[in-house]
C-alpha cells in the first residue's frame, strides 16, 4: 500500500456548533427590532374572530298586523264580533249518521269552537304580557327616579373633581359658617364649666390635705414622740405580754387581728348584726357620728376631720 501524501491545508481544531453559533442576545431574531417598531414590546393579541357575519337580507319585513283589530276597528275577541263571524246554521242538519254531510257539520262546529277559544286565550295572554311589561316598566321608572333623587354621599362629594367650592375664598379668605357663633358660645360654656370643675376639685384636694396634715410628722420632737408611743422608751419598752397565759413576745397578747369581713363591714357600713357586732356597744353612736360628718361635708363643701 503506497504511503499517504501530506495535506495541502492544515487541519483546524474541532469546535461545538451550538457553542460557536450561539448568539449573545436571548431575544429572538423575529423580535429583534428597533424601539420605533410597533412590535418592539410583546403584547398579547386576542384571537381572530372566525364567526361569520350576519347574512344581509334584502328588502324589508312588513310590520305584523294586530290580529284583534277587525276591518272596522272592532275587537275580534269580543262576543259581539264572534257572534257575527261564527254564525251557526239556521236549519238543523238532516244528514244521515256516518255520512259525509254529518262529518262536515262536525268539522265546522269544531272550527267555530277553536276560533272562539283561540281568540279568547290569545287575548288573555296578551293582556297578561302587557300587564307584566307595564309593571316592569313602572318598577324600573321608580328605581330610576329614586336613584336620581337620592342625595349625594359625603365621600363622593368630597372626592369629586368638581365640588362647587369657592377655592379663591377658601385659600385667601374666611369661609362662611352660619353656625360659627353658636359653636363658639357652646365651646366657651364648656370651657367655663370645665375650669370651674377643676377649680373645685383643686380646692377640695387642698382642704383634705390641710386636714390630714395635722397628723404629719414634720419636727424631730414629733418623730421622737411617735417612736416612743410605738416602741416605748428605754426604761419602759413595749412588750407583748398576756397576763392570763404568761405569753411573752407574741402579738396575740392584744387579741386576734381584725378580719377582712370586719373591715369591709366597717367601710361599707352594712346594716345588720355584723355592723353592730363589729362596732360593739357604741355601734349606733359611731355610725350616727360618721353620717353627721358626711352631711356636714356636703353642706360646707369641704372635708371635716373625723
Amino acid at each position: 500500500m503506497p504511503p499517504r501524501t501530506a495535506l495541502s491545508t492544515p487541519l483546524r481544531a474541532w469546535r461545538c456548533p451550538q457553542c460557536t453559533n450561539r448568539a449573545f442576545s436571548i431575544t429572538a431574531r423575529a423580535q429583534a427590532v428597533g424601539p420605533e417598531h410597533p412590535r418592539y414590546l410583546p403584547i398579547q393579541e386576542p384571537p381572530q374572530q372566525t364567526l361569520p357575519d350576519r347574512k344581509f337580507i334584502k328588502g324589508r319585513l312588513p310590520v305584523p298586523r294586530d290580529i284583534f283589530v277587525g276591518a272596522r276597528g272592532q275587537d275580534k275577541s269580543e262576543d259581539a264580533w264572534l257572534e257575527k263571524a261564527i254564525q251557526t246554521p239556521q236549519r238543523q242538519s238532516t244528514a244521515k249518521a256516518g255520512s259525509r254531510e254529518e262529518w262536515k257539520a262536525k268539522m265546522s262546529e269544531m272550527r267555530r269552537e277553536n276560533l272562539r277559544a283561540g281568540l279568547k286565550s290569545l287575548r288573555i295572554r296578551r293582556t297578561r304580557d302587557e300587564d307584566r311589561r307595564r309593571e316592569r316598566s313602572e318598577r324600573r321608572q321608580r328605581e330610576h327616579e329614586e336613584l336620581v333623587s337620592r342625595p349625594e354621599r359625603e365621600d363622593e362629594r368630597l372626592t369629586a373633581p368638581s365640588h362647587g367650592l369657592d377655592l379663591e375664598t377658601l385659600y385667601k379668605g374666611d369661609v362662611t359658617d352660619p353656625t360659627r357663633t353658636a359653636r363658639l358660645e357652646q365651646k366657651r360654656l364648656n370651657l367655663q364649666a370645665q375650669t370651674e370643675k377643676s377649680q373645685d376639685e383643686r380646692l377640695s384636694a387642698l382642704n383634705t390635705l390641710y386636714l390630714r396634715a395635722r397628723s404629719f410628722i414634720v419636727t424631730p420632737q414629733q418623730l421622737d414622740k411617735a417612736v416612743d408611743e410605738a416602741f416605748g422608751t428605754t426604761e419602759n419598752p413595749v412588750s407583748f405580754v398576756n397576763v392570763e397565759q404568761r405569753d411573752v413576745g407574741s402579738v396575740w397578747a392584744y387579741g386576734r387581728p381584725e378580719k377582712v369581713q370586719d373591715m369591709l363591714n366597717r367601710a361599707n357600713r352594712v346594716g345588720g348584726r355584723s355592723a353592730m357586732s363589729a362596732s360593739g356597744s357604741a355601734g349606733y353612736s359611731s355610725i350616727n357620728k360618721e353620717r353627721i360628718r358626711k352631711i356636714a361635708e356636703v353642706l360646707t363643701e369641704g372635708k371635716i376631720a373625723s
